[in-house]
């Protein structure tokens, strides 16, 4: 089933013939390397991972059957991988969640962000989280060219991989990320300083009550909250033009354009199916990013029931908003 629109279809059609006729002509074809790529993502799966594991494995099936179709270039689950905390219930769950994912190894670079039900008890002001760490710590990507390391307790890590001509760095940071994970962060930045870079965190967006992004941190003792990450981290940070979230199901999906210290956009976006039937029906996100049209299409799709959700806060587009450096390097 395509996968974009048929807007989308035809472009790519009347692109194709202006190559044919840019080739006749004696003109330079770009690389496959330079057309429109995909990003997917993952919202909270921990439905799928404690009563629902059908869906769970098709959502990273079909991402596995259909990387080469949308030019899938990377895959990053927001948190929230399992739901239940009993060390002594919850092993199915993990079992689940690293089964399914594992169909992406050797297929796709991917990574998982750590959401508060992924602690080895919900709101530790610890944050010990030695199954996650067990199934999902930096040791399982060791040797893998794209995984781009982790802080020392192994909770943010971070990935490398290019789309259309651009590389990038992604980060999936722990909860209220201490002092000691945004200055990693920020050393990263430095070490790669033409990558576009992207934050993918459980807890970012509220997105009702009037509130954007959480004022309080959720709990870890000597942590920071998003809108303190905002103010020291982020709109900082000219590499830095996208953060996505999950956690928060009341609200579903919400998304802002918020503007950095530079004048640059930087991209806010949630999405938390949880609450809906079956702990969301598969649905996912896919983000299509096209340098040409210097737009990002955001659709959310479900592999389950075979659809798109197409109301305005399921399907939109938004601005390329790449840091020069990296769109630079590009040329």
């Amino acid at each position: 089933m395509p996968c974009f629109s048929r807007r989308s279809r035809l472009a790519r059609l009347a692109n194709g013939w202006l190559l044919a006729l840019l080739a006749g002509i004696g003109c330079a074809r770009p690389s496959a390397t330079d057309r429109p790529f995909t990003l997917v993502m993952l919202p909270d799966t921990q439905i799928y991972a404690k009563r629902f594991p059908e869906i769970f494995h098709a959502q990273t099936q079909w991402i596995r059957d259909h990387r080469d179709r949308e030019n899938i270039v990377f895959v990053t689950q927001v948190g929230d991988i399992i739901n239940d905390h009993d060390r002594d219930k919850d092993l199915y769950q993990w079992a689940t969640a690293s089964k399914a994912m594992a169909a992406l190894d050797g297929v796709v670079p991917w990574g998982v962000a750590i959401g508060n039900h992924d602690y080895d008890q919900d709101g530790d002001k610890e944050g010990r989280a030695e199954l996650f760490l067990r199934h999902f710590g930096p040791q399982r990507f060791a040797g893998r060219p794209w995984f781009g390391g982790a802080t020392p307790n192994g909770l943010s890590t971070c990935q490398l991989f290019s789309g259309g001509g651009i590389d990038f760095i992604i980060f999936h940071l722990q909860i209220d990320a201490p002092d000691d994970t945004i200055r990693w962060v920020k050393e990263m930045l430095a070490r790669h300083p033409t990558r576009a870079a992207i934050l993918s965190m459980h807890i970012y967006m509220k997105g009702r009550d009037g509130v954007a992004r959480h004022p309080k941190r959720f709990g870890l003792k000597d942590g920071n909250s998003p809108q303190v990450l905002w103010d020291r981290l982020i709109r900082g940070s000219p590499q830095i033009f996208m953060v996505l979230c999950g956690h928060e199901g009341r609200t579903d999906e919400y998304r802002q354009i918020s503007t950095n210290d530079e004048g640059r956009p930087v991209l806010e976006i949630l999405a938390d199916y949880q609450k809906r039937e079956r702990g969301g029906q598969g649905f996912l996100r896919l983000m299509r990013f096209d340098a040409d049209e210097k737009t990002i299409r955001v659709q959310t799709y479900s592999p389950v029931l075979k659809q798109f959700e197409r109301d305005e806060t399921s399907e939109f587009d938004l601005p390329w908003a790449l840091p020069e450096a990296s769109y630079a390097a590009r040329d």
